[in-house]
């Protein structure tokens, strides 16, 4: 399967990558990217590994560590995995908008 970041996906993976480098070490934020990529690796091999979002169905949440998650679509006809956002689950969930 293909796939494909959103523009929100990537501002937002580019926060956290930017947050960690100004208040943590490089070493948190190469692991923070080499999470990212086990995590995007396991859901190519099985689209379906992670649960299914409480608030829509055609959306799962992928955890790449204990402060951060990203959210994903699965599109089984065109065989691709829409990365929709990620977010930091110290943050109020009402700020988290999907669609």
């Amino acid at each position: 399967m293909e796939v494909i970041w959103s523009a929100k996906a990537k501002i937002t993976f580019f926060s956290v990558i930017d947050y960690l480098n100004e208040n943590w070490s490089k070493k948190e934020m190469i692991q923070f990217n080499h999470r990212t990529q086990i995590t995007i690796n396991a859901i190519v091999k099985n689209p379906g590994i992670f649960s299914i979002s409480a608030t829509n169905k055609e959306i799962r949440r992928a955890v790449v560590d204990k402060n951060n998650s990203f959210f994903y679509r699965i599109d089984t006809y065109n065989q691709k995995i829409h990365l929709l956002t990620f977010f930091d689950s110290r943050q109020d969930p009402k700020k988290l908008k999907l669609k």
